[in-house]
């Protein structure tokens, strides 16, 4: 019984941290050091599935965070970072309790997903650096994108 406990609190550990790491992947051959401007992909942004506020909101934080990297946003880009999510719909419900009128359940909609960031090299027309990380955007929305912003672009540019 002991072990099984053990067990479970490991996996409910791996499982938590899994939906709260960064997901990097990049080509080690490429020299970062080259990159000094960027821009965004207007499709990829004009696609990107959140309201209007929210999107603005996310360029505004991309954008402070790779400015406070040494970058510059520029019409003649070395790279292109291209921001996209998949969100899906999440309703999580609570057990019932006991009210003078019966037995009451409770039931909230969020929405939770991943929030993905690549860098795209504008010469060689290819992806050179990815990131993702999961979302859960119930509450404060703007502060989700925040963290998972700076979470994700701390590891941009990679060290090698």
């Amino acid at each position: 019984m002991k072990n099984l406990i053990k067990l479970s609190f490991l996996v409910l550990i791996v499982t938590l941290s899994a939906c709260s790491a960064n997901h990097i992947d990049y080509d080690k051959q490429v020299d970062f050091k080259q990159y000094k401007t960027f821009a965004y992909y207007k499709k990829g942004i004009d696609a990107l599935k959140i309201p209007a506020d929210k999107k603005k909101f996310v360029l505004k934080t991309v954008t402070s965070v790779l400015k406070q990297k040494g970058f510059s946003k520029s019409a003649r880009p070395d790279f292109i970072v291209n921001v996209f999510t998949s969100l899906s719909d999440r309703v999580d419900v609570y057990p019932g309790y006991y009210a003078p009128w019966g037995v009451k359940t409770y039931a909230q909609t969020s929405k939770e997903g991943t929030l993905y960031i690549d860098i795209v090299d504008i010469k060689a027309k290819r992806v050179v650096w990815s990131g993702s990380r999961y979302i859960d955007l119930h509450g404060n929305d703007y502060r989700t994108f925040r963290k998972a912003i700076t979470k994700l672009l701390n590891d941009f540019p990679p060290n090698k």
